[in-house]
């Protein structure tokens, strides 16, 4: 009686390319998952400016308030009008997650991006009467903060 079957060696070599082709598979996701959250934060970064400077041009342009009501233009002048604006922009965008941790918003005033639990995070920085949002995008975060290829600074938005 002659019974068909796949010997040992062959059902080896099978497993042996399934397992080379999943070991290369791994790497390349890899690689591929940390350009899209490096990627996500820097969009991140780069809405976070835009949504200031256009929430912050409605105020002077006559709007009673701004940032899905969060910002009462009513205050612009003050001495504090950074703080109102950075506190508002934390609570308006709430739903910006930090793509290497989801469960965080990604937008806070304050706070460093030297250490690569900064990774991800915008944050604003409000010295004298302007904001600057300050973002690293992948890690290593360490060294001085706007001098590095892995962070992302935006400059001075004035906000008058």
């Amino acid at each position: 009686m002659k019974t068909k079957a796949f010997t040992l060696i062959e059902l080896l070599v099978v497993v042996a390319i399934i397992g080379i082709l999943a070991a290369v598979g791994v790497v390349a996701y890899n690689g591929y998952t940390a350009s899209a959250k490096k990627s996500a934060a820097t969009a991140n970064h780069k809405n976070v400016v835009k949504y200031i400077k256009s929430e912050v041009m409605k105020c002077s342009t006559g709007a009673t308030t701004a940032m899905n009501n969060e910002l009462d233009c009513s205050k612009q002048g003050l001495n504090n009008w950074k703080d109102f604006v950075a506190k508002a922009v934390e609570r308006s965008l709430l739903g910006f997650k930090n793509p290497y941790d989801t469960s965080k918003s990604a937008v806070t005033h304050g706070g460093g991006i030297t250490s690569d639990v900064h990774v991800g995070f915008n944050r604003m920085l409000s010295p004298g009467l302007k904001i600057q949002v300050m973002t690293c995008v992948i890690t290593p975060c360490s060294g001085n903060r706007c001098q590095g290829e892995n962070h992302l600074c935006s400059g001075d938005i004035i906000l008058d």
